[in-house]
């Protein structure tokens, strides 16, 4: 009898301290780790040069230069993201689809964060030693780490990382947007775009956000993705899968992203 008793107060005890919605948000919040919540993001060889020669590139609105020398930056996990010598750059990596709505991606405070991004999946940069040297997720959420160090206010910042997230290049996944109509897409952004400016969430937070309005893409346009669409929980039980296995790998991992630590 004892015994039953204990085990009914330990059984209570559990369910008072589930986790509700609200406490995993906090959580969140208190293990975003980034250049805005984590000092130590810093670029070596900064601020980016590049050779007066610039390159044209079908379908592209910017001009592109390539590098004239190495360009490093180390992020909030103390991951080293290596553009080397040659890489061309437009500025900011923005797809030309949200121009519209994002802005010149030639603004000073994102040349270097632009650079970087460009090494591992930029335009141009297909033959390069970092070209999709790591998972497209880490090199978006480079991105804004870079783009906080840069001086970009965290608002604009994460803007522009669901700008790169929604429209910015994957590889190696079937998670993919390609063929969704850019006007979708673009509200897509928007909804993203509000959500920032009226949520203010943290980075990870943001990234729950954007899977969500990506689910909804895929169930607006059935037949382009017919095995992405969902109508039940499943899309959620991948997402805690997905943050739990990207972040406590993120976490545990201080190697460089340049081929040897992703």
């Amino acid at each position: 009898m004892h015994k039953s008793i204990i085990a009914a107060a330990l059984l209570l005890s559990a369910a008072a301290c589930a986790p509700t919605r609200d406490k995993v948000e906090s959580v969140d919040v208190l293990e975003d780790i980034t250049c805005a919540t984590r000092g130590g993001c810093a670029y070596l060889n900064s601020p980016v040069k590049v050779v007066d020669q610039p390159v044209e590139l079908p379908r592209r609105p910017y001009k592109f230069f390539p590098l004239a020398e190495q360009l490093n930056f180390i992020d909030a996990r103390s991951r080293d993201w290596v553009a080397p010598r040659g890489t061309l750059t437009d500025g900011a990596s923005i797809p030309p689809i949200f121009v519209s709505l994002v802005g010149s991606p030639t603004a000073p405070e994102y040349v270097n964060a632009g650079a970087v991004h460009d090494a591992y999946c930029g335009v141009g940069n297909e033959g390069g030693a970092n070209y999709h040297n790591a998972e497209w997720q880490a090199v978006h959420r480079m991105f804004y780490d870079a783009l906080i160090a840069s001086g970009t206010p965290d608002q604009r910042a994460k803007i522009m990382f669901a700008a790169v997230w929604l429209g910015g290049p994957r590889w190696n996944t079937y998670e993919r947007l390609d063929l969704i109509p850019a006007g979708a897409k673009r509200a897509g952004l928007r909804k993203a775009m509000t959500y920032v400016q009226t949520s203010n969430p943290s980075l990870r937070q943001l990234e729950r956000k954007l899977r969500r309005i990506q689910q909804d893409l895929w169930n607006e346009y059935p037949d382009l993705y017919p095995t992405m669409v969902s109508g039940d929980e499943r899309e959620e039980v991948y997402e805690e899968e997905y943050y739990e296995e990207y972040y406590s790998e993120g976490e545990s991992s201080g190697g460089t992203a340049n081929g040897s630590g992703l």
